[in-house]
């Protein structure tokens, strides 16, 4: 078999880049899933039980970031902010009821 060639006229494109990645939108989703996680349960939510309030925190400074980062991560940090809300809730639900 014989290499392809091209001609002279055509160039190889360059691979496709990534965009900038927003880290603090990516750790709030995180942080969130876990204190939903934490929540369910007693004996991980005494090791999680503050792990809401920085998904919270670090979701609204990611989301701050993708306005700087032209939207990169923008909707990771409000999945994190909702995830993190929803850990806050549920952990002080399951305080009032379980305990």
């Amino acid at each position: 078999m014989q290499p392809l060639a091209l001609a002279s006229d055509q160039e190889i494109s360059a691979p496709p880049t990534k965009g900038p990645l927003n880290g603090l939108a990516t750790l709030a989703l995180a942080y969130g899933a876990i204190s939903i996680v934490g929540a369910f349960a007693p004996p991980v939510r005494d090791i999680t039980g503050t792990v809401p309030v920085p998904a919270l925190i670090l979701g609204a400074t990611g989301w701050a970031n993708a306005h700087r980062m032209d939207g990169a991560g923008r909707k990771q940090a409000m999945a994190g902010m909702a995830t993190g809300l929803t850990g806050l809730v549920l952990t002080l639900l399951s305080l009032s009821f379980i305990r």
